[in-house]
């Protein structure tokens, strides 16, 4: 049967979803780290990539300032990093050092990537567009890491994080 509901508990059923992390660095070098699930591919040439921020989020202000972002999927491993970010600010102080995750350089932005992370974007801001409450950031990937070792992909289930697994018997091919 179907009945006609509230979208949030519509969303409810959108799950699983990416997880990324969203690196971002102010003027003033202060480098911060956030989880998002509004984030994809939105370009395939120029590969662009596109992450949604609220627009009274402390990353919000940082990549306007600097115009640069890299995008970090985080690997099994980071998922107390990845939670440990989600819930503290970095307006209140310093995530990275208490979070435990290690800053690698990037190669053409100023804004670090993130060890153990699947994937690294580096991500230099063409546009941006308001959507209602938030921010739709689309980066230009101008270079991109990827960690072979680094393990599956951290995923988010709603209420709790894990990693996917394709179970061979739902497969469905073209």
């Amino acid at each position: 049967m179907v009945r006609q509901v509230q979208p949030g508990e519509a969303f409810k059923h959108k799950y699983p979803e990416w997880i990324d992390l969203v690196v971002s660095r102010g003027a003033d070098g202060h480098v911060n780290v956030m989880p998002v699930g509004w984030s994809m591919l939105a370009s395939g040439s120029p590969v662009l990539y596109a992450v949604a921020i609220n627009a009274k989020h402390h990353t919000t202000r940082l990549i306007r300032e600097t115009r640069e972002f890299v995008v970090a999927t985080p690997s099994a491993s980071m998922g107390p990093a990845t939670r440990y970010c989600g819930t503290h600010s970095g307006r209140d102080g310093d995530k990275i050092g208490p979070s435990g995750l290690e800053l690698v350089p990037a190669t053409a932005v100023q804004v670090p990537l993130l060890a153990g992370a699947v994937y690294n974007l580096e991500c230099v801001l063409r546009t941006e567009v308001e959507t209602g409450d938030h921010i739709t950031f689309v980066g230009e990937v101008v270079v991109a890491h990827l960690d072979e070792e680094a393990g599956e992909r951290l995923m988010n289930f709603g209420v709790r994080w894990a990693c996917a697994q394709e179970i061979v018997e739902t497969v469905y091919e073209p």
